[in-house]
């Protein structure tokens, strides 16, 4: 079965030569298979006909500097285009006549041996301001890198490594990098690779089981380390971080709380941060584990599945516990966490594109 990246884009407003907003909205995927091409799809709304247009850069950093590449018809809602080369990230703009699209790109990064690489990027606010692609990254272990991965987070000009996985595991497990890559430790044990690992070990563990410690372990963590999120936000509002990389075990449950609230902090709307949240279980291989426990019985197989994807009922347990505890997410970002309106500003100033 082929894997893609895919990233949803909604409507990006930008002034147009007359001075006025568009009332057109153009909506747009990126996929990119294995073959390596990138497949641009789109829908005009309300629906028209005409030529779109698809303009091309490596740098996001400056409008001006995306030239086209291709003319399609609206109505044909796709086209491939063939990067220039898969060691170079490209950004693209949808435009017809009366609207822009956002900038796309691709959200899944692919690498040789690191689990679940991907920007947080690209995503809308509820004020349609979209946030920057290559300022963040999330990921799962770093510790197995190959020299192929470590050229690729070179050239993602990665600048400072979070690592959220617990003393014990980062002993066990050194991240090896070039020097120039700041590395700092923000430990959180629950859900690290050596808790999971022993609750794998209990064979009359079942799925419900599974989820209900997943739940538990989630409300642990925002209950018991809230200083190192505190600390992550007074990271992300130095701007000579960036771009910086979150990393954990499998880079989906401690790394997924932590881009829930950056993403939360920013406006992202709920429903986009979930899905980004969800992305884990296209990003995560499990198969190997499965076939680990393939002669198990199958309550226990399903449990393992269980603890090693990321569910649903997980963050949305997770966010009903936070807004019943403390009123709102916003509430336990602000008390708990220490961000502050004058953070949230420099959160926005250094991760949302300038409209």
């Amino acid at each position: 079965m082929e894997k893609y990246n895919f990233i949803i884009i909604p409507a990006f407003f930008l002034l147009i030569a007359a001075g006025c907003a568009s009332t057109v909205k153009i909506t747009s995927v990126a996929e990119r298979n294995k073959e390596g091409d990138l497949l641009l799809k789109w829908e005009v709304s309300p629906d028209q006909e005409g030529n779109i247009n698809i303009y091309s850069s490596q740098s996001d950093t400056d409008i001006g500097n995306f030239t086209p590449i291709k003319t399609s018809n609206i109505t044909d809602q796709v086209t491939v285009i063939n990067p220039a080369s898969p060691e170079i990230r490209e950004f693209y703009i949808l435009k017809t006549t009366s609207a822009y699209s956002g900038i796309i790109s691709n959200r899944v990064i692919e690498m040789s041996n690191i689990k679940n690489f991907r920007d947080l990027g690209g995503y809308f606010t509820r004020a349609d301001q979209q946030m920057k692609w290559g300022r963040i990254f999330r990921s799962g272990d770093l510790s197995s890198a190959t020299l192929y991965d470590q050229e690729r987070l070179r050239r993602l000009n990665i600048k400072t490594i979070i690592d959220l996985r617990s003393d014990k595991t980062a002993k066990k497990y050194p991240i090896l990098m070039h020097p120039n890559i700041r590395k700092i430790s923000l430990p959180i044990t629950p859900m690290d690779s050596e808790k999971i690992n022993e609750m794998m070990d209990d064979e009359k563990l079942t799925r419900s089981d599974a989820i209900r410690d997943v739940q538990d372990s989630y409300v642990g963590i925002i209950e018991s380390y809230k200083s190192e999120f505190a600390e992550m936000f007074n990271i992300l509002t130095d701007e000579n971080n960036y771009p910086v990389l979150l990393t954990g075990s499998l880079g989906k449950d401690r790394v997924g709380l932590a881009s829930f609230f950056i993403l939360y902090a920013l406006g992202i709307p709920q429903n986009v941060i979930i899905d980004d949240y969800m992305l884990s279980r296209q990003t995560i291989d499990i198969s190997a584990v499965a076939a680990n426990v393939k002669g198990k019985p199958e309550y226990f197989q399903e449990a393992v599945t269980a603890l090693m994807s990321v569910n649903v009922a997980y963050i949305n347990y997770t966010i009903d516990y936070i807004n019943q505890k403390y009123g709102s997410v916003d509430n336990y970002l602000e008390k708990e966490l220490k961000l502050t309106s004058g953070k949230r500003i420099l959160l926005r100033k250094h991760l949302l594109y300038n409209q």
